[in-house]
């Protein structure tokens, strides 16, 4: 029986106040929004079409747009279902829109860069001759609409950046993470598609956006931003680029260390244990200590704690799937002896959790328990 869901998207409106730019649309019964304060938003119906897309094929119905599509933007996304299918075994729903005339390219100032003050988007802004015109800053992904301090301690930085290096700045609000349909899906997955939502919304200012990758050609896992997803997402108006897309993390960590602009700015914490900044303590933070240890740069990153606490947060971590960074930093001789044996225990942890016999028993299980109905400990 042929499908006969859908997932509508009303036509998005523009609103536009004293106080900034403010973008909107129904989708599923629920308003989905985004505004700024101090950059232009254009209602392009590709931008809630973008966010939607996986969510909609996740939910086995056909992503239905008000507007009309631009044409690019829905060759691109008949590619990106035929990907997801592959990937994650999702229906081949090819969204369906009326096609619009195909939009001229804005004649901007540059790229836009999404920038979080985290490794990938500082390697991205200062190792890899990009030159973006605007840093781009989206509260509602990684941190809440509701943590304000938070919000404000990181917009203070990426301005700070900026204007050492004459650069314009975007901060943009979006409730994008409290959608019920994109609740229901990993943000891994959907992350690409929020990016792209993003980047479609800045189309009448900027005809490129960069994104700095998060996984590298030589992981190349299926992720919600990816280099063969990225670029599916533009339209006659934008193009998404990735950004590094060669590097490894701790290469990335490497290159970065050798900046001094990171030194008072660079975050990377992902479990927000401490009102602003870095932790210091979770598995993210530390592995960048380590690297920029390694590098002889720790002590100058001011958002970390220092070398003295560094073996005994290494140890703290039970395991880390970073199996190859840390094979190398436990055989480093530019590490003091106290912090290379303590990176040698967690490889060894590491590799014995992450080993196959290890993880066929612990697949087997969960299917013993899934079979039996019965609650893993």
């Amino acid at each position: 029986m042929p499908n006969t869901r859908t997932l509508r998207i009303d036509t998005p409106s523009l609103l536009r106040t004293a106080g900034g730019w403010r973008v909107s649309a129904e989708v599923a019964g629920t308003v989905v929004w985004f505004e700024s304060d101090d950059t232009a938003l254009l209602a392009a119906p590709e931008a809630f079409a973008s966010l939607f897309l996986l969510p909609a094929l996740a939910e086995r119905a056909t992503l239905v747009s008000d507007a009309p599509l631009d044409p690019r933007w829905l060759e691109n996304a008949a590619e990106l279902v035929e990907l997801f299918s592959r990937w994650w075994r999702y229906p081949a729903l090819v969204p369906r829109a009326t096609a619009a005339a195909a939009a001229e390219p804005s004649r901007d100032a540059g790229a836009a860069l999404f920038f979080s003050g985290g490794v990938d988007s500082f390697h991205s802004l200062l190792c890899c001759n990009e030159s973006p015109r605007l840093l781009v800053m989206v509260q509602g992904f990684d941190f809440g609409l509701d943590d304000v301090v938070r919000a404000k301690a990181a917009h203070d930085s990426m301005r700070e950046v900026a204007a050492a290096l004459g650069i314009a700045t975007g901060f943009i609000r979006t409730n994008v993470r409290e959608h019920p349909l994109v609740r229901a899906v990993a943000w891994e997955r959907t992350n690409g598609g929020a990016l792209a939502a993003v980047g479609h919304l800045l189309a009448a200012s900027h005809s490129e956006v960069l994104i700095s990758s998060s996984i590298s050609t030589r992981w190349n896992e299926p992720w919600g931003s990816h280099l063969e997803v990225d670029a599916r997402f533009s339209s006659s108006r934008v193009r998404f680029r990735t950004v590094a897309t060669a590097h490894r993390r701790m290469e990335k960590i490497q290159e970065v260390a050798r900046q001094t602009l990171p030194r008072t700015h660079l975050r990377v914490c992902w479990q927000n244990r401490t009102a602003t900044g870095n932790c210091s303590r979770c598995d993210k933070c530390v592995i960048t200590r380590l690297v920029l240890a390694e590098a002889g740069e720790l002590e100058h990153f001011t958002t970390f704690e220092g070398p003295a606490t560094l073996p005994a947060h290494l140890d703290a971590i039970r395991s880390d799937k970073r199996i190859q960074t840390l094979a190398e930093m436990s055989q480093s001789e530019h590490l003091e002896p106290a912090i290379r044996r303590s990176a040698r225990g967690l490889y060894e942890r590491s590799v014995r959790r992450y080993s196959l016999p290890v993880r066929l028993r612990r697949a087997l299980v969960h299917l013993w328990h899934g079979w039996r109905g019965t609650p893993q400990r």
